[in-house]
């Protein structure tokens, strides 16, 4: 079976297309359900990430909370993206949503009466990765299955689009909650909206939800076949690589924002308020473009947005204060979603549909395991050798890695990818 967008050319682009699937109720409903449900997540990140430095002042914990939310992607992911190509995808996304929507009141009880300490944290934090893990690529593939196929590349750039803003977005919104009322709040937001997308889910009527293809084989055996695709195909796999450099090397800044906020400007929480909506505005600038071009063949797009987003943080950490600080996060922002999204954009329109959601879902696991891996040794080395250079010489060596991938990817006989 062929790539899903190529199967019903030709497709509607531009404003026309982002009308057409906006237009759509099945569509629309089921993509403003997720955007909730990732944004509220990266809220809740942000005000975990900020408890954690309050009860420890440690990046080394900042990077131990990060692991636990990404790397459960790195097992249960590929997990889930078997799960996804064998059963229902609303059954696996309803499952997960509703234990999601325990973890959140749960974690919002510990926090609002004071109960908090590194050690529950980090669990509560790793329950709620493992969920987010499983449903993934069943989020993102039941969202390809309600889009209307003369518009699946503008359909999909909007999905990838709303995984990557929300995930700069959401701790924009975050960052004035943590101020007031307070963290435990974000929390309760997760809940509510962990209901709204199980309502949207189960409104959605008539879809084909399940690949079927391969689904007597053996699990091992079908996860297996998944990998073998990702490993051997001349556009995903270059791209697959290059987003595990730059996922391990630039966006582990991320999740150490808070660390850079207090000790390389010396700054509070409204500082670093100020950091996370810096890359968030860049990050919806970019989303704009990608979702306005809509392209069916990203991978160069990715690889462009990619060497700049490693540029950008060579000069975020070269910044003398705040507020060339905060210009410089956007521009990361811009470039980190740009390239979040066609990498994402790459794992649905260039794979076999029979296998997609393995694929997407070694994407979601580099995309959650490598930043958390990343977090962690890169917190260990910031306290121990200081916060600039460290920044600095990640951004340069993964910068050369990605000069050199698309050297080599330009030459290859596929250049119109």
């Amino acid at each position: 079976m062929s790539p899903p967008e190529k199967a019903n050319a030709p497709h509607q682009t531009g404003t026309a297309a982002l009308v057409r699937v906006m237009s759509d109720i099945a569509y629309r409903n089921l993509f403003l359900a997720s955007a909730a449900v990732m944004a509220s997540q990266w809220m809740q990140r942000i005000a975990l990430g900020w408890i954690m430095w309050e009860l420890t002042g440690s990046t080394a914990w900042l990077g131990l909370l990060a692991s636990a939310e990404l790397l459960p992607g790195l097992f249960f992911g590929p997990l889930g993206g078997v799960l996804s190509d064998r059963i229902d995808r609303k059954r696996i996304v309803l499952i997960c949503q509703s234990a999601a929507l325990v973890v959140s009141v749960v974690t919002g009880a510990v926090v609002f009466l004071g109960l908090s300490s590194p050690l529950l944290l980090v669990g509560l934090t790793a329950a709620g990765g493992i969920l987010a893990a499983l449903q993934e690529s069943a989020r993102t593939l039941l969202q390809r299955d309600a889009t209307p196929r003369d518009c699946l590349p503008t359909g999909m750039s909007m999905t990838a689009i709303s995984v990557n803003v929300t995930r700069f977005l959401g701790p924009a919104l975050a960052g004035p909650l943590v101020i007031w009322p307070g963290p435990a709040s974000i929390f309760w937001i997760n809940a509510v909206v962990a209901l709204v997308m199980i309502a949207a889910v189960l409104s959605l009527t008539g879809l084909n939800t399940t690949s079927g293809a391969g689904s007597r084989q053996p699990f091992l055996r079908q996860l297996w076949s998944g990998f073998q695709a990702a490993s051997n195909h001349p556009v995903v796999t270059p791209v697959l690589v290059i987003f595990a450099a730059t996922a391990f090397l630039i966006r582990p800044v991320y999740e150490l924002m808070p660390a850079f906020a207090d000790r390389l400007f010396g700054g509070n929480v409204q500082d670093y308020s100020y950091l996370i909506m810096g890359v968030g505005a860049g990050a919806v600038v970019g989303a704009v473009i990608v979702t306005l071009n809509a392209p069916s063949r990203p991978a160069m797009m990715f690889f462009w947005s990619s060497l700049a987003a490693c540029l950008s943080l060579i000069g975020f950490a070269a910044t003398p204060d705040i507020i060339w600080a905060t210009l410089a996060a956007t521009v990361l922002g811009f470039f980190m979603c740009i390239s979040a999204a066609t990498s994402q954009l790459v794992m649905v329109l260039d794979t076999e549909e029979s296998v997609s959601g393995r694929v997407l879902s070694l994407w979601g696991a580099l995309m959650r395991g490598a930043p958390a891996l990343g977090a962690l040794a890169t917190g260990t080395v910031l306290d121990m050798m200081g916060y600039r250079l460290p920044l600095a010489l990640s951004g340069a060596l993964a910068a050369g890695f990605t000069a050199l991938a698309i050297f080599l990817f330009t030459r290859r006989p596929m250049t119109a990818a």
